[in-house]
Order: structure tokens, then C-alpha cells, then sequence
């Protein structure tokens, strides 16, 4: 009964390819110098951390593979073996899935084989199958899919151990599975990896510099306090837990892997030697000196820029101003000088910010506190929020709020809330399964839509579990062309 009390004071989001089916006309074989317009993706599932691989521009031909590796494969090969290349697993009418299209790609259970047989005229037939190998037979191929359509969104039976997160660095780039789309030949048309990125922003600098954060399109997490170190979903996921936990990594691991906006709700507990924590609705989550210690770490070590955007103020502050007042003093303190002078308004430029070397601006959404600590606080980013509970009308409020931007004439940064909200009832009788499969249901969603069609007008894009997004990716390509206008 406590945990259907607790739940039902919750206040959360959720979660969403408008599905486009891409027609990639070819004639004969397609050249090596076309493999940019092929692209492709590894994201991670929520439910179950099992490994995506999508792609768009495939050209779809006979012996065409996506092949994933668990090291960079800079070559590939065929060869007869008993002993072949197992194929991901996956179901199209798997409630746990994702994926685009009516027909997903063609599969056999994990530990089926993929098959080969040599076909040339005359040739004595092979005693073993043909399979693929990379780099030589030096690396293991863990997955094998034949593309069914031109963009397509797949989830492999391959699981992601998070320990492999843990371990990147600000020095970071692509470790731990790669995907390439290679052609009957071997030719590696495209690749791609499980990457992190650490330096985005100052990687970009001579690009980003002269532009504001409003004109950046920026990843961003929803609820980014709402995690557990090492938790294991499979194992260890509660009722609770399946509506309170919104990231899959901590806030190093957020940054780490691109957010540059951070959901913050503050809750104060005034009995506790720690008084503030990071509260999802009622629930309490990690403390916030947990949470500022590593955003700390993480702008001293990269020279990054991150919005701390601090939003609901849900436990602990009732309606005066006092508990306002221990938390900017609190964040001034713990912060010291990485904050940002709110006397640089939100008009400045990149560059403007980092020749300051204050690069954590605290967005505070509370006008009173604003007014009273104009040396310490930002005004707060506005959250174009749609709370509601399914991907038809999540996709019309996007579409909404992002086609009728009157806000894009302003200086302030605004995040589209990429996801789900359940409502109370909902949450108490689980109907919706939790918000990790709400994220899986969307996410593959959210991240074709940005990608293709909201993205050159988004600002911020917040989303549950991101690393089942492609939004940094997006955000790459979106702000490199940003210098062309």
C-alpha cells in the first residue's frame, strides 16, 4: 500500500519513427563513393539493454548485412566454416520490441546461423556454410541482420553491459559494439559504434562559437537526477522503480554521452544530514551533492558548457521563500566560480560564455529568486511539456509546439519534453508497463522525427532513457551546418 501511495503522487514523463518507409532506387551496383548518403545508428534499449541498430539510404540488395562486433572491424571476409555467424534475435510481434515498417527484418533465434552456400556455376558445393568474418577471423561477429528496408530500426538479442559506460573518459570516443552495413563483396558501406561524447560542444568550438544556446540544438535528459548506480532492470526493477527511474547512466555518464541540458527537481528534507536531494515526484532519488559534484568534475575536465535547469521544487519548500533561500546559497557554494554571471543573459554567445570560464548556468525557474540573486541565478528554460499518454498525440504537440515557435524569436532557451507522462491510474494499475516500455515504444520515434523533420527549428530535446535516441547524433550534423547559415 506505501508504494501505491508513493506512486500515486508521482508527476512523470513518457516516452516516443513517424513512421517513413524510404525507397532507395539503384541501378547495378552502388559505388563505394556514395556510402555518406547510408547511415546508421547504435542506440540501447530500456526494457532490456539490448543493443539497436537502425539505419536510413540502404540500398537493399541481395547479400547486403549489418554486422555487429564487439571490436572495430576494418575488414570482412567469407569463409567456410562449421561454425557461423549467430543472428540477432528479435520478434515483429514482440510486445518488447521496436522498430520500423510493417515487415521487420528477417531473423532466427540467437543461437540459429546465418547461411551462405556458395552458388557459383559448376562450382563443387561447399561442405560447410559460407559465413562472414572480420578482421581476418580476429574479431567475433555477434550479430547478423539482412536489411528488409531502406530505414529500418532493429533490436538485436545482443545485451549492453552498462559497466562499459562507466568506464569512459573525457579522452572517450567509440568503445564497446561497432555495426557496419557491408555489401556482398565485404565493402563496408557505412559504420558506426557505441560512442560517447565528451568535447562535443568545444570539439565544434570555431563552428558554435558565435552562436547562443538558443541557436544550438542541444540533448538534453528529462528528470536527469532520477537514476540508480548499477541497477539491473532485469533483476532488480520494483514497482516503483518501473515509474520513478527515467536514465539508464548517472549525470557523469549523461554528460559523458552528450546531454548538455539537465532536468533538476530539488526536494528538501529537513530532518536528513543531507537536506536536498533530487525528488521524481515524491519519490527520492540521488542527493544533490552527488549530482553537483559530477557535473563539477565534468566541466573542469572538458570545458563543456551545461544548463542546470532546476524545475517543480516538489518536496520540502511549501509556499514561502526560506527553502529557496538555503538552495542558492547551496548552489553558490557548491559551484563557486564555474557559475555562469547571469550579467551575460541569455544573449551571449558561446564564446562569450567560455571567456568568462563559468560554464554552468543556473536556470531557475522561479521568477521571486531570480529577482533576489540576479549575481547567481538565470531565468529558468521554458519546458514545452504535452503530458500525455500516447505517441499520436505526443507527435501533434511536437509538431505544435516547434511549428507555431513564436519563442524562437527570444534569447531563452526552450526544451521539447520528448516524452510520455502516465496518469495517476495508469501508474497505480502498471497499464502502461513502466516507463522504460513507454521509452522504447517512442524513442525510435522521437529520434526520426528530429532527425528528419523538427530538428532544424528544435532547441533542447529532453527524453527518458536517451541512450535510446539518436538525438546526439542528430545534434552533431544539425550544428555543423548551423556556420552555413
Amino acid at each position: 500500500m506505501l508504494q501505491l501511495v508513493l506512486i500515486l503522487a508521482l508527476s512523470m514523463s513518457g516516452h516516443a519513427l513517424a513512421e517513413e518507409e524510404q525507397v532507395y532506387v539503384v541501378g547495378g551496383s552502388r559505388p563505394a563513393a556514395d556510402a555518406h548518403q547510408l547511415k546508421l545508428w547504435l542506440t540501447i534499449s530500456a526494457r532490456k539493454r539490448f543493443l539497436e541498430v537502425s539505419w536510413k539510404n540502404a540500398p537493399v540488395r541481395d547479400g547486403d548485412n549489418v554486422l555487429l562486433t564487439a571490436q572495430d572491424p576494418l575488414s570482412f571476409e567469407q569463409r567456410s566454416t562449421p561454425i557461423g555467424t549467430p543472428l540477432a534475435s528479435f520478434q515483429s510481434n514482440n510486445e518488447e520490441g521496436s522498430g520500423s515498417g510493417e515487415d521487420q527484418v528477417a531473423y532466427v533465434p540467437i543461437h540459429g546461423y546465418t547461411s551462405t552456400p556458395s552458388s557459383r556455376s559448376g562450382a563443387e558445393p561447399s561442405k560447410y556454410p559460407t559465413v562472414w568474418v572480420a578482421n581476418g577471423g580476429n574479431t567475433d561477429i555477434v550479430a547478423a541482420i539482412k536489411p528488409s528496408l531502406s530505414a529500418q530500426w532493429f533490436t538485436t538479442g545482443v545485451p549492453f553491459d552498462y559497466a562499459l559506460s562507466r568506464n569512459v573518459t573525457s579522452e572517450s570516443s567509440c568503445y564497446g559494439y561497432w555495426a557496419s552495413y557491408i555489401d556482398a563483396n565485404g565493402r563496408i558501406l557505412s559504420k558506426t559504434c557505441v560512442r560517447a561524447y565528451p568535447r562535443w560542444m568545444t570539439d565544434m568550438r570555431d563552428i558554435l562559437g558565435d552562436l547562443r544556446l538558443r541557436d544550438l540544438f542541444i540533448p538534453g535528459t528529462h528528470d536527469s537526477g532520477s537514476y540508480r548506480p548499477n541497477f539491473d532492470p532485469l533483476l532488480r526493477e520494483s514497482v516503483v522503480t518501473k515509474y520513478a527511474l527515467t536514465q539508464d547512466d548517472d549525470i557523469r555518464g549523461q554528460l559523458m554521452h552528450g546531454a548538455r541540458y539537465l532536468d533538476i527537481r530539488v526536494g528538501y528534507f529537513r530532518s536528513a544530514p543531507e537536506k536536498f536531494f533530487i525528488y521524481h515526484g515524491i519519490t527520492r532519488q540521488r542527493p544533490l551533492q552527488e549530482v553537483i559534484e559530477q557535473v563539477k568534475d565534468f566541466v573542469l575536465e572538458t570545458n563543456e558548457i551545461v544548463i542546470f535547469g532546476l524545475k517543480e521544487f516538489p518536496v520540502g519548500f511549501g509556499k514561502g521563500l526560506g527553502v529557496h533561500r538555503l538552495l542558492v546559497s547551496y548552489l553558490r557554494e557548491q559551484f563557486g566560480d564555474l557559475v555562469a554571471h547571469p550579467s551575460l543573459t541569455w544573449h551571449a554567445t558561446m564564446r562569450d560564455i567560455w571567456k568568462r570560464q563559468q560554464n554552468v548556468i543556473l536556470a531557475y525557474d522561479k521568477d521571486q529568486m531570480v529577482q533576489e540573486f540576479p549575481q547567481t541565478l538565470f531565468g529558468g528554460v521554458e519546458q514545452r511539456w504535452g503530458n500525455v499518454q500516447s505517441w499520436a498525440r505526443l507527435e501533434t504537440h511536437l509538431r505544435y509546439v516547434n511549428g507555431f515557435d513564436m519563442s524562437r524569436f527570444s534569447s531563452r532557451p526552450v526544451v521539447d519534453m520528448a516524452e510520455l507522462t502516465p496518469e495517476t491510474w495508469g501508474v497505480i494499475l502498471d497499464k502502461h508497463g513502466g516507463l522504460r516500455k513507454m521509452a522504447d515504444n517512442i524513442n525510435w520515434r522521437i529520434s526520426q522525427l528530429y532527425r528528419d523533420e523538427l530538428g532544424n527549428n528544435a532547441n533542447i530535446v529532453a527524453a527518458d532513457f536517451i541512450r535510446g535516441t539518436t538525438l546526439m547524433d542528430t545534434a552533431i550534423d544539425l550544428n555543423r551546418r548551423k556556420i552555413a547559415y
